[in-house]
């Protein structure tokens, strides 16, 4: 049955996973020198590391090594 509590509590769970991954975000923006603009290729990319569980370091490794490959 859905009720005020439940939606409440969907919401605050779905805030809370947000702000974890505007910080893991903000994280790797940091480590890539740049802001990375939501909606973008790299926050794409990104996103995918975050999803299978990288660290933003991990994360912004792979996606020097695929920038790297893609211009060579």
């Amino acid at each position: 049955m859905f009720n005020m509590a439940t939606m409440a509590a969907d919401e605050c769970r779905a805030d809370a996973e947000e702000r974890t991954y505007y910080r893991w975000i903000d994280k790797a923006s940091q480590l890539l020198g740049h802001q990375v603009a939501m909606g973008s290729h790299e926050e794409s990319d990104l996103h995918d590391f975050y999803a299978d569980g990288c660290t933003p370091d991990e994360a912004v490794t792979e996606l020097l090594a695929q920038q790297a490959l893609e211009a060579a």
